[in-house]
């Protein structure tokens, strides 16, 4: 999780993300060709109000640990035609091509967003303590992907599952210890983004 949990039973109960009831302002910009272009690529009306929603859960909620990805640079680095073999070695002997980790990590830049995990609810699926997490803001979830919610104001990371009566957040720590999640009565659910990666360290040194 990335903060503190809720639980509950009742599937689909709780009340919804605002509908088209609060959405009572207009905002009217000029823009060239290729802005419009952009704009309707990436989601129009509804990516422009998810990313306006993030800036301000952002800000109202500093301490949570999200930073936004901003790709400024480009870095090669080589990458081996080799696989690596976890019992004995294979040696790496030449590379064909390079990666540029922004392009392998980031889909959409503006809807792209790193958080830490704290807590092990979400271990068995390979998300421990301190891990970092790439979530797409702009990708809508399908059954099974991996997400983050912000539940009123907390935010946890759960796998998505949707059933024939609606849909629950599932841990996945075979502890037992940390129960699936339903919407209640009352509460307010927002999707933040679906996770696309998963950042460990394997060394003593810390990600940042």
């Amino acid at each position: 999780m990335l903060k503190k949990q809720r639980g509950g039973k009742r599937v689909n109960a709780g009340r919804k993300p605002e509908g088209d009831a609060a959405l009572k302002a207009t905002i009217i910009a000029r823009v060239t060709a290729d802005q419009k272009r952009v704009f309707q690529e990436k989601g129009g009306g509804k990516w422009l109000r998810q990313t306006l929603t993030t800036s301000d859960s952002i800000t109202k909620n500093s301490s949570v640990g999200i930073k936004a990805v901003h790709p400024r640079s480009k870095i090669s680095v080589p990458f081996f035609e080799y696989s690596v073999q976890a019992g004995f070695p294979s040696p790496a002997e030449s590379y064909k091509e390079t990666i540029d980790f922004n392009e392998l990590l980031v889909d959409n830049d503006a809807a792209t967003f790193v958080l830490r995990v704290s807590g092990q609810s979400m271990i068995d699926a390979g998300l421990s303590e301190d891990d970092l997490i790439v979530v797409d803001r702009s990708r809508s979830p399908k059954n099974g992907d991996i997400v983050v919610m912000q539940i009123d104001n907390d935010y946890t990371v759960k796998r998505f599952v949707r059933t024939p009566e609606g849909f629950y957040l599932k841990a996945e720590n075979s502890s037992g210890q940390y129960p699936d999640i339903y919407p209640q009565e009352g509460q307010e659910w927002q999707l933040f983004g679906v996770v696309n990666f998963v950042i460990k360290s394997v060394s003593r040194k810390v990600a940042a």
